[in-house]
């Protein structure tokens, strides 16, 4: 790659919604050579409105590029109602993944802590506990976790064991 233009065709050739196994794999290595425009790209991306190259990047930073720290704005502002169900999770996957601590996620997730998805939720609470402490986040993790038997619960009790260390 020598220029933002191939690496933003790049990210269009391997975003679809029909992923196989090895495609992020595969982009990943197409993209190896880019260097810090790689990440130019993915916060491109991140401004488009396309959700396959939405996903495809916060795919990429979730795996590959966890340590690209000017690329969590961005990340940040897909969280919101105007973004779809699966961006915005994704999205809140991410920014926990990456490590983002910064007291901006904190209104962006609160609202998040009541909302009918139970991924969002429970990322959004992860993310909150993570950053502030936040009883109403704990609520969350605690309520989640005391309903045995569903997969949300086992996530939860998983997380608040590293809270209750």
């Amino acid at each position: 790659m020598t220029n933002l233009d191939e690496i933003k065709d790049t990210l269009r050739l391997y975003a679809t919604h029909k992923q196989h196994p090895t495609q992020l794999d595969e982009a990943y290595a197409a993209l190896a050579d880019g260097g810090d425009l790689v990440i130019d790209g993915l916060i491109w991306v991140l401004q488009q409105d396309d959700i396959d190259l939405k996903l495809l990047a916060l795919q990429l930073l979730q795996e590959h590029h966890a340590d690209a720290q000017r690329a969590l704005p961005a990340v940040r502002n897909l969280i919101s109602d105007d973004e779809d169900r699966l961006v915005r999770v994704t999205t809140i996957n991410t920014a926990h993944v990456m490590g983002d601590k910064s007291d901006d996620l904190i209104p962006l997730l609160s609202p998040r802590l009541d909302s009918e998805d139970d991924f969002e939720r429970l990322f959004a609470a992860v993310n909150l506990w993570r950053i502030s402490r936040s009883e109403d986040a704990y609520v969350v993790l605690r309520r989640e976790a005391a309903k045995e038997g569903l997969p949300m619960a086992k996530m939860a009790v998983g997380y608040l064991e590293e809270a209750e260390a």
